[in-house]
């Protein structure tokens, strides 16, 4: 198969979403991150996140092609949690409240997007371990939902919400377990190998928002990174296949959250967030022509009632470095999430049109 041009196989459903890839811009508060929960009786609310020094904020420009929304953060998250030295290994519930930025007052009117009014994406600061969960909002800008950390350490949190007349945001929040100082990851990213022109895993289903639980049903995963190799900067397609245990490509996918999958990446050194949504499907896709396509113009559909296996993302790397991509698909009432890291080359410097994707960045509308 050639990696810069081919034709959809038979199965690709012809409705698929259009594609959104998306960043989020964390905005500068001038307090510091503050450090995990710590002891006392009742919830301890915390300051919203910042980027370090080394990371600094910068509102992003014209979105990249494919993206959409792309907003300097005007809006700042606070957490807190009960209890609130946040244990291994046992529910917890979190408050994120959310509120304007100058102001302070509670943000309101936040849009329905996928289905959800807030994407949590939650990390192992080392990427070990990823979670997508969805609080509920109640009163006042204020959104509460319970999760189990697996292991000691680092995490942090992505909430992805859309305000009407503000558009996307993603403020980021980094805390720690058992009451301990939120501490930089040592572990470095390895990238997965291709074999042929795929990058395949095996995985096993979970109940949504559940990584952790066991007795899934097991799948092949395969990924088509293109053109290759990557670029920072350059138009890219992330072609999904989800294939059973034996290596047979599955038919009769379910939508996920109003779509065929969804697909998150984020830069090795967590700094850089992605979202991306399915493209919608059509006879042929010449990557050799991607850098001409205006993906802002690809409208999104409905998604069908089952489709697959193949799921396609467009996106757009921000800079050189090493990524690691989870792509999430359901499959009889039960999540996929495939996960890949990936290698990404110096590109062409970036142009105004391309700084959609920025440090801490900016999502599509979810």
């Amino acid at each position: 198969m050639n990696h810069h041009k081919y034709l959809l196989m038979m199965g690709l459903p012809l409705a698929l979403m259009s594609g959104c890839a998306q960043n989020a811009t964390a905005e500068a508060t001038g307090d510091q991150t503050h450090p995990g929960a710590q002891a006392e009786p009742a919830p301890t609310q915390l300051s919203p996140t910042q980027l370090s020094p080394t990371q600094p904020a910068e509102p992003a420009g014209s979105p990249a092609p494919g993206a959409m929304g792309a907003h300097a953060l005007s809006t700042r998250l606070s957490f807190s949690s009960d209890p609130s030295v946040i244990p291994v290994g046992r529910p917890v519930t979190w408050t994120l409240k959310i509120t304007d930025a100058k102001t302070g007052a509670p943000a309101n009117d936040f849009e329905t997007e996928m289905t959800k009014k807030m994407h949590l994406i939650v990390v192992k600061n080392d990427l070990s371990w990823f979670n997508h969960i969805h609080p509920t909002l109640g009163q006042n800008g204020t959104f509460v939902v319970t999760a189990t950390l697996p292991k000691p350490g680092t995490y942090k949190l992505y909430a992805d919400y859309t305000l009407k007349g503000r558009g996307q945001q993603v403020p980021q929040y980094e805390l720690a377990t058992d009451g301990g100082q939120p501490t930089p990851s040592t572990v470095a990213l390895v990238p997965d190998k291709m074999q042929g022109p795929w990058l395949v895993n095996k995985f096993t289903s979970h109940p949504d928002s559940n990584p952790e639980a066991r007795g899934g049903a097991a799948y092949q995963v395969a990924m088509m990174p293109m053109p290759m190799p990557l670029k920072a900067g350059q138009n890219t397609m992330l072609h999904f296949q989800i294939r059973d245990a034996g290596g047979k490509p599955i038919k009769d996918l379910q939508p996920y959250l109003g779509a065929m999958g969804h697909c998150v990446i984020l830069s090795g050194d967590t700094t850089k967030y992605l979202h991306s949504h399915p493209m919608a499907a059509g006879m042929e896709h010449d990557m050799s022509k991607m850098g001409a396509m205006d993906m802002s113009q690809m409208n999104e559909a409905p998604a069908p009632k089952s489709g697959g296996p193949d799921v396609m993302f467009h996106t757009n790397f921000p800079a050189a470095g090493l990524y690691k991509v989870w792509g999430q698909f359901q499959h009889r009432g039960q999540i996929i999430t495939a996960s890949f890291v990936v290698n990404v080359a110096p590109g062409a410097p970036a142009s105004a049109s391309s700084q959609g994707a920025s440090d801490e960045s900016k999502p599509h509308t979810h």
